[in-house]
């Protein structure tokens, strides 16, 4: 990478930071997340055994490609690609654990005596239909980087 790729890529990497810090502490993106996400709380275990294995998989892949892509083939471009894709992973299990808690809620919802199909089942209902498009859109990343990454492999270099 050129001195200039280098400049804006950290540039993107500050500006995303102080994005998600900028998320973090603003209250109405809080709000519409609790909205969004009704009822995902920590106290529930699935979403909390996809966070673990999460957490594990994404260190165990970075290690990794940073064995490969750096020490032994010495090229930043196919390691910056290939941790996309592994946070990419991440991402699509970590939101299809919430998807799996937020339908594992919402059979409870319906299995209590007495249910209505009132304004908390939909609050869950489109809880779950939230986190199916998120997962649907990481499965679309996921998938585009790999197309990305098989087109990278396939190209002849040129010296």
């Amino acid at each position: 990478m050129s001195g200039w790729q280098w400049f804006w890529t950290l540039v993107g990497f500050i500006v995303y930071i102080i994005v998600l810090i900028f998320l973090y502490f603003y209250e109405p993106f809080a709000d519409l997340f609790n909205l969004v996400v009704y009822g995902l709380s920590y106290s529930n275990a699935i979403f909390w055994a996809g966070v673990i294995i999460g957490i594990v998989g994404f260190c165990t892949f970075h290690w990794r490609a940073y064995r490969l892509h750096i020490v032994k083939q010495k090229s930043v471009e196919s390691m910056v690609l290939s941790s996309l894709r592994g946070s990419t992973f991440v991402a699509i299990l970590l939101s299809a654990s919430a998807t799996l808690q937020a339908v594992q809620m919402l059979c409870v919802h319906l299995l209590q005596p007495g249910y209505a199909l009132d304004a908390a089942f939909g609050k869950r209902l489109t809880a779950v239909l939230a986190l199916l498009i998120l997962t649907g859109l990481f499965c679309i990343l996921f998938w585009l980087l790999k197309i990305m990454r098989s087109a990278n492999s396939s190209t002849p270099k040129t010296v």
